[in-house]
């Protein structure tokens, strides 16, 4: 048990160094990880474009306000035996607000800092001018993580987790397009 504890643990330390190369200014790049570890990582942001009626993937390297982003994380077994424990993890870019309806698959659970996930849509108690506490809906804008928790991911099998994020306020480049 403490050796799946510790791959569970190493599997999120990488997610989240996958989410750090964006955060550095690889918005476009496909970030893998290349190492002897059973689980492969490959994170893809790309800009969704409406050209003639379809949709079109394009680069990220620039964004604007109200353009859409697709990040697309795909996790593949690349070992013999089935990988139990899986938590695929989605950072949120920053400055973007998340598009609920474009989270596949759909049974996900989303987190503001990272340590504590929830179901969706996320809520907060909030203390009224009157004294009463209620559950206030969380913002878009400031969720940061999605997670899924497949269970078991069978040997040379993929899978893959992907939402859509609208680019708020301010624009998205090389240098600012971090998490």
């Amino acid at each position: 048990m403490a050796v799946q504890t510790q791959q569970i643990t190493k599997r999120l330390n990488v997610n989240l160094a996958i989410a750090l190369l964006f955060a550095l200014g690889f918005p476009d790049a496909t970030a893998q990880r290349v190492v002897a570890d059973p689980l492969q990582i490959k994170l893809v942001r790309s800009k969704v474009v409406i050209d003639r009626g379809r949709e079109v993937m394009e680069s990220a390297a620039l964004a604007k306000p109200g353009d859409i982003l697709e990040e697309v994380a795909t996790y593949t077994n690349t070992s013999k035996a089935t990988l139990k424990n899986l938590e695929a993890t989605l950072p949120v870019p920053a400055n973007t607000e998340l598009v609920m309806a474009s989270v596949k698959p759909a049974n996900v659970k989303a987190s503001v800092d990272g340590r504590e996930f929830s179901a969706l849509p996320l809520v907060s108690r909030v203390r009224q001018p009157n004294g009463v506490e209620a559950e206030v809906a969380v913002p878009l804008s400031e969720y940061r993580y999605l997670r899924w928790y497949p269970g078991e991911l069978s040997p040379g099998k993929p899978l893959s987790v992907s939402a859509r994020f609208k680019v708020s306020n301010s624009p998205l480049g090389a240098n600012n397009a971090g998490n």
